[in-house]
């Protein structure tokens, strides 16, 4: 014998739309929330900091100093996204082994508190931020 389907099941994976109980409507997690949170994720590993800053908005002279967090692009698709993330690693902290802490953490804490699967993590490191340098 097999089970019939139930009325809320929908075509989409769970994680970015999830459908209630008797259809009362589903959730899709943005990319912009996505990116926030392994943003955020990110800054909490020791040794991460932002990306240098670039050149001001209005063609001034480069500010000094880098970001507070890490930046993040994601491209959420079903219960999956693919992230590429740009941050800087305080010296002396290993730079491979920093990005492999960041890639855990931001594909744990996504999962935890967005239901995505972190696919696939692109991780670029363009500068080494000195030591003395404040957190942000």
């Amino acid at each position: 014998m097999t089970t019939p389907s139930r009325p809320d099941d929908t075509t989409e994976p769970a994680g970015t739309r999830r459908g209630g109980a008797a259809g009362t409507g589903s959730l899709r997690v943005a990319d912009r929330v996505v990116e926030k949170i392994a943003a955020m994720a990110a800054a909490e590993v020791a040794g991460v900091t932002g990306p240098p800053r670039r050149l001001s908005r209005h063609g001034g002279a480069r500010r000094r100093g880098h970001a507070r967090r890490p930046r993040v692009d994601a491209r959420v698709e079903g219960s999956t996204a693919r992230l590429t993330m740009t941050f800087s690693v305080r010296y002396p902290n290993p730079v491979g082994e920093t990005a492999e802490r960041v890639r855990g953490e931001v594909r744990e804490r996504v999962a935890a508190l967005a239901g995505v699967r972190v696919a696939h993590l692109d991780i670029e490191v363009p500068s080494l931020s000195l030591g003395g340098e404040p957190d942000g």
